[in-house]
């Protein structure tokens, strides 16, 4: 699985990126906010000084003077952060009166409105607040400045006061998102862990009514495949079933006729007609595998009961022990208890297809050995094992073998290549797995068919 495309990560990051975008824009904004609403009383603040500056202004014969006692002008600068500056100037720019030269705007100063604006006073940043006035019909202009301390004070605390909790909260929101993406994405999940369960024959339409709204569609379409694929099993089956029973019964009247033609007195064709009937007894043995094949397909699981495996090898050994001494083959077995639940007709074509394909595979005067037996009492597993004293089968074909109609190369076997294919597809049905290997004991293969137990 590649993490890469993860819906939970793609969420978590386009989440969370709309969300820092959102936090920094609304960081902004407030602080903009915040920071014009300050400097406004800042500024109303700074020209309520101008016009204190203005009220002690005089004008005696038509000539404006500013007339500030020390009292009052200790009152008027006194301030616990800032250096506060005055100037007075008349219709010309002459100077009236002030503690510092504070520029004037380079812009024109609105008559009887303030007008604030940014300067510097011997390299220092002020903020300046203008007024442009008469007084007894004399054009005057009032500067009050001040320096940056409280407000740049203010941007400290309005940064800190806006960035404390965004902080925190870009902590905290990956953590909420995650839960939120989890608890969103819960039913994608049990959706998955209800297929996760099921068998590969388990074709039943999933419930939609519990799933949320947006997944609803989803299923509809898995339920369709469903069906679509449950037609198409049964048809397949329908088909092979169909056809490997109407091969049968020709075939079986075929070989009766040999068979009594070679019961009659010698005659030429004697030799002929034997050498054809191997080959006829393969194509039956064929079309036998094909029909357990086609059994083999999806059935219906609640027709399964517990099975003994042992009892399955024991009502084949008769049959196999023949096909042992016939070619001399040294057929032993070790069977202990161990049950299953299955279908028995099944589980008796699996096993006796991995103890015939041991016993064709197995040269003269070899062995071949059975065992059965529960392993891991705990967990309830149950192993049937089939070993060989053969060629075995090497490493990289070990998954080959199981191919439809396929045989190892070199090989001299009769057999039809459906062996193991059928055996594993039974072991499918059943929920077992088949493992190919090497047999320490006797050299050759080894083929383990291996059960959850019940």
């Amino acid at each position: 699985m590649n993490p890469r495309n993860s819906l939970r990560k793609k969420l978590l990051q386009m989440l969370l990126s709309t969300m820092l975008l959102v936090m920094i824009v609304s960081a902004f904004v407030g602080y903009s906010i915040a920071f014009r609403n300050a400097t406004l009383a800042y500024d109303q603040t700074l020209f309520d000084t101008a016009l204190a500056v203005l009220r002690q202004v005089q004008v005696t014969d038509g000539k404006p003077s500013l007339n500030l006692l020390s009292e009052a002008e200790q009152v008027l600068l006194t301030d616990n952060f800032d250096r506060v500056y005055f100037r007075v100037l008349d219709a010309v720019g002459g100077e009236i009166g002030g503690n510092r030269p504070i520029p004037l705007p380079e812009g024109d100063i609105p008559k009887n409105k303030g007008y604030f604006y940014d300067a510097e006073v011997e390299g220092e940043a002020i903020r300046v607040a203008a007024f442009l006035t008469e007084k007894a019909r004399r054009p005057l202009t009032i500067l009050a400045a001040e320096t940056r301390i409280k407000r740049d004070n203010l941007v400290r605390e309005i940064l800190i006061g806006m960035l404390l909790p965004e902080l925190i909260l870009i902590g905290v929101t990956p953590i909420l998102i995650w839960f939120g993406i989890r608890a969103g994405l819960k039913p994608l999940e049990d959706l998955r862990e209800q297929l996760a369960n099921r068998s590969q024959n388990d074709l039943r339409p999933i419930e939609a009514k519990e799933m949320a709204y947006e997944i609803q569609p989803v299923i509809r379409q898995i339920n369709d495949l469903f069906e679509q694929v449950e037609a198409s099993q049964e048809a397949q089956q329908t088909f092979v079933s169909n056809a490997a029973h109407q091969l049968r019964t020709p075939i079986a009247a075929l070989r009766a006729q040999f068979e009594a033609i070679l019961r009659e007195p010698a005659s030429a064709q004697h030799a002929q007609l034997s050498q054809m009937l191997p080959a006829l007894e393969r194509l039956t043995r064929l079309i036998h595998q094909l029909l357990s094949l086609a059994r083999a397909e999806p059935s219906d699981e609640s027709a399964r009961q517990s099975v003994d495996l042992s009892e399955i090898v024991r009502d084949l050994a008769e049959d196999m022990l023949a096909q042992a001494i016939a070619k001399g083959i040294d057929l032993g077995f070790d069977l202990e208890t161990a049950k299953v639940k299955g279908t028995a007709l099944l589980l008796r074509e699996a096993v006796g297809n991995l103890i015939d394909n041991a016993l064709r595979y197995t040269p003269p005067e070899g062995c071949v050995t059975v065992t059965c037996r529960a392993e891991g009492a705990d967990s309830g597993g149950v192993v049937l094992r089939v070993e060989d004293s053969g060629p075995g089968i090497p490493e990289e074909l070990r998954e080959k073998v199981f191919d439809r109609f396929y045989r190892l190369p070199g090989s001299s076997s009769d057999g039809s290549g459906l062996g193991l294919a059928v055996a594993r597809q039974i072991a499918r049905q059943h929920d077992a797995s088949i493992v190919v290997g090497r047999s320490d004991e006797l050299g050759g293969a080894s083929v383990s068919l291996e059960f959850r137990g019940l």
